[in-house]
């Protein structure tokens, strides 16, 4: 006999209750894993901002070219134009793109006293690098469809990364806002092609193509090796089978670009002014592109037979030493600029290893979608290859991406032991590139604590030797404003920064026996070796003339009278 259940029994079943319960529950977890996903923000933000606050200094123009941006600020922020302020024939135009100064300028408006406006200055990099950091978390997350907390920790580990921290804290250099500038672009090109629900292209395409487009053009105002932005948006609008998106950013770009592209080449300087002024700021980058250094003229000169030569050594360079430094900073970079640091061949094996895995990471990510990404990292390190310069700074900008394939060649080895044992866990693939971009962040992290133990290390001797390099030089600059009559020209190694610091006219301090004649003319009494680095003893050609004061210092900065130019002996003539 079937027993039956009584209405009122029924009713206390909660038939009802459960499917309610479990529509709430996927809503209750997305705003739970936002929550999470705020307050994580907010720390990373609040640990960021602190390691930056606290690796804050006074140090401004000891790499050289951050004193030419402030120059260049300056004059544009005072109205002088965008010109060698520190030259003594006025209207000299520089070959560096204008992008960089002209945002510094609008700070150098707000704040004009120098240098007590290095601070404001060096917040425009700070805040870029903390921009950098929010779109590189929506770019992997959105476009790239990494997990929440791997696209999280790969934005941290981007934000904090030591050397642009250094670049951002330690001196006023453009890395950091072309970092943004870029990672900005490939953002908004590919939102551009950006598909909605129903698979159809989004109607604000040609929207972002448009902001993109300017975003680009900045950017290679910013630092002109970053053609391949400008080249690689094109192609990847094309490849996407979007012709108005390209003519439009392609149009944005002639519009912005093409009239410093005309106005420099028709304002380039004379070759009397280069011999004048001196120092690559006036050198055209062809000339600098043939130089065995770049901006270097003394280092000889290359030809189209040792391209590949060079080639080879910067890849080498790249690969032994530069990937080691991207995951491991401390291990494979100095502390401080000019810091020797040897690595062992264990660890260049280590390096070159990384670069393999990026490399298979890259192949395996064309292989699923070619992106923008994927079209202008292999441009931007062609550009560099070819260069003749440090290939660690020249690759910075490229480390949100670096870090990206070296995940992707992680995964591809975890999706390589599925494949080889079936049986294992669909998170057998996620574990390792959670664990892995989160070694990124702590390596990150340690690095900045390394520095910072040293910076405020309770031993004077042991602290940081660019800050004290900063510190001797700086009191040296003072001691030449203060003794040195205002109207005398001076050549220096650092023309930028003694103006600043002066007001006196200043030249490069390049090759004095061939530009011996010019000084002349141009009357140039003075010699002021500066350095970031301890200068070795006067040698002959120095010895020849009156050494005036030396700093008291480790680095011995040295103020040389040359004489009248009517009587003194020439340069490097006994």
């Amino acid at each position: 006999m079937t027993k039956r259940t009584s209405p009122k029994a029924s009713r206390n079943i909660p038939v009802a209750e459960e499917p309610t319960k479990q529509l709430q529950n996927p809503q209750d977890d997305q705003t739970k894993k936002r929550l999470t996903l705020f307050i994580a923000g907010a720390i990373a933000l609040a640990v960021s901002l602190t390691i930056y606050i606290l690796r804050l200094d006074k140090v401004v123009g000891l790499i050289v070219d951050d004193a030419w941006y402030v120059l260049l600020a300056k004059a544009l922020a005072t109205g002088q134009g965008y010109t060698l302020i520190n030259s003594p024939t006025p209207g000299i135009t520089p070959f560096y793109t204008p992008g960089f100064p002209a945002l510094l300028s609008i700070f150098y408006r707000l704040s004009p006293n120098f240098p007590g406006n290095v601070w404001l200055l060096k917040s425009v990099s700070i805040a870029a690098m903390i921009g950098a950091g929010l779109i590189a978390f929506r770019y992997f997350n959105r476009q790239r469809a990494l997990p929440t907390y791997v696209a999280f920790a790969l934005a941290f580990a981007t934000t904090i990364y030591p050397a642009l921290v250094f670049l951002a804290t330690s001196s006023v250099m453009s890395e950091c806002v072309f970092t943004l500038a870029q990672l900005a672009t490939i953002f908004l090109i590919e939102k551009s092609v950006g598909r909605d629900s129903s698979g159809s292209l989004i109607s604000s395409g040609w929207r972002y193509a448009a902001i993109g487009g300017a975003l680009a053009s900045f950017a290679f105002l910013t630092r002109p090796a970053g053609p391949g932005l400008l080249l690689g948006s094109v192609i990847y609008l094309l490849k996407e089978k979007l012709p108005k998106q390209a003519l439009i950013f392609a149009a944005i770009v002639t519009l912005l670009v093409g009239p410093w592209v005309l106005y420099s080449r028709s304002h380039s300087p004379t070759p009397e002014q280069r011999a004048e002024q001196g120092a690559n700021i006036v050198q055209p980058y062809s000339t600098q592109f043939w130089q065995r250094v770049a901006g270097q003229p003394l280092s000889g000169v290359i030809t189209i037979e040792g391209l590949p030569e060079r080639v080879w050594n910067n890849l080498s360079e790249i690969g032994k030493f530069d990937f080691g430094a991207f995951v491991f900073y401390s291990l494979y970079r100095p502390m401080e600029p000019g810091e020797p640091i040897r690595v062992p061949n264990e660890a260049r094996m280590i390096s070159l290893f990384f670069a393999l895995l990026a490399l298979a990471g890259y192949i395996a990510a064309v292989r699923e979608r070619l992106t923008l990404a994927e079209i202008v990292t292999p441009l931007a390190m062609g550009v560099s290859l070819l260069w003749g310069w440090e290939q660690y700074r020249l690759l910075l900008p490229l480390v949100p991406f670096f870090l990206f394939y070296l995940l992707m060649g992680v995964r591809l080895i975890a999706r390589l032991y599925q494949k080889l044992y079936a049986g294992t866990k669909p998170s057998a693939e996620r574990i390792p590139i959670l664990v892995v971009s989160w070694l990124f962040v702590v390596s990150a992290f340690y690095s900045n604590y390394q520095y910072l133990q040293r910076k405020y290390d309770p031993v004077p001797e042991n602290r940081s030797r660019w800050i004290s390099a900063f510190e001797e030089n700086e009191a040296f600059i003072k001691h030449i404003g203060d003794n040195v009559p205002k109207d005398e020209v001076i050549a220096t190694q650092n023309p930028a920064l003694v103006n600043l610091y002066t007001g006196h006219k200043t030249v490069a301090f390049d090759d004095p026996a061939a530009r011996w004649e010019v000084w002349n003319r141009i009357g140039v009494r003075y010699l002021a070796k500066t350095s970031p680095y301890q200068l070795p003893k006067p040698d002959a050609d120095e010895s020849k003339y009156r050494m005036i004061y030396r700093s008291g210092g480790a680095f011995g900065l040295r103020l040389i009278d040359l004489g009248p130019p009517s009587s003194r002996p020439a340069w490097g003539k006994n």
